[in-house]
């Protein structure tokens, strides 16, 4: 696998000059999220935002193959910095490449992993795309150590202006907060999305439907979950012909969960309690750069 992608690394890279680049960021904030630090009790705080980012630069390195660099922030996965190489045919696009986990604690500063992802199209019919991502070496040794693993399975199908998509995404970070006690946050969302589109329109909406359910577990001390159905829309449109904007919501219709005490004998189980008249919701701004239309 080594030897693969250093050989496909040098390929694009003596060939990357001749084509297409773009750039692009986007920003992340919402309280639909689990806060930051672990919950002690059953008050979820709806005043904490946690929020994401992200960077990128893809550049083709000829018709059919490029390169995909950037850096992003999860409130699950935390930061992720990574390079995939790509092969892109007409029934099936492969992609593979290295990404690091960065700065997550002061213990391990960089901790290396393995992304791979390929789709299969039925072009203009329909297609099915597998996309996985784990840490190298996923044992937890020491205070620091971590694991970030995240999973995709997504099929689609086009209808007339349309491309309906049904899709399972997860996520997973376990780290060794200290040397007796490891903490666990999980994600897994089952979504609809209907991504609408029309030709020589400058812009094109997405909409989604899910339920997400999130999750922590503090060994031997708090397991705390979020379970919300929500409702998403992204909006993208071209501002000028080089740059497209995107901004997003996602708004919770109905959202509950629990809190645990694993520390209490016997344990405790209660039910979340929101404030009156509260809002749950993750909002997106972000935009791309067609660096050769400029």
């Amino acid at each position: 696998m080594k030897k693969i992608i250093i050989l496909v690394s040098i390929t694009l890279l003596l060939s990357i000059s001749a084509y297409a680049s773009e750039t692009g960021a986007s920003f992340t904030i919402g309280n639909n999220n689990l806060p930051k630090n672990p919950m002690t009790n059953a008050d979820f705080p709806v005043k904490q935002f946690p929020w994401g980012g992200s960077f990128f630069w893809k550049k083709e390195a000829n018709d059919v193959s490029g390169i995909d660099i950037g850096f992003y922030r999860d409130p699950i996965l935390q930061n992720i910095g990574y390079t995939n190489f790509y092969y892109n045919e007409e029934i099936f696009k492969i992609v593979v490449g290295p990404f690091f986990g960065l700065l997550n604690n002061y213990e391990t500063i960089i901790k290396p992993g393995i992304y791979t992802s390929i789709r299969f199209n039925i072009p203009g019919i329909a297609f099915a795309q597998f996309r996985t991502q784990s840490t190298i070496g996923g044992r937890l040794v020491k205070k620091g150590d971590y694991i970030q693993e995240a999973n995709n399975i997504m099929v689609g199908f086009y209808v007339y202006n349309a491309i309906c998509k049904l899709m399972i995404d997860t996520k997973s970070y376990t780290d060794s907060v200290s040397a007796t006690q490891t903490q666990t946050k999980d994600y897994t969302e089952y979504a609809f999305i209907a991504d609408l589109f029309q030709k020589n329109v400058p812009y094109n909406l997405k909409l989604k439907i899910a339920y997400q359910a999130r999750s922590r577990i503090l060994e031997n001390k708090s397991m705390e979950s979020l379970n919300s159905v929500v409702l998403g829309t992204d909006f993208s449109f071209s501002l000028f012909r080089f740059i497209s904007i995107l901004v997003g919501l996602e708004s919770s219709l109905y959202s509950f969960g629990t809190f645990t005490d694993l520390s209490a004998t016997p344990s405790t189980k209660e039910l979340l309690t929101f404030e009156e008249n509260s809002f749950l919701f993750n909002a997106k701004i972000g935009f791309s750069i067609d660096l050769d239309k400029i």
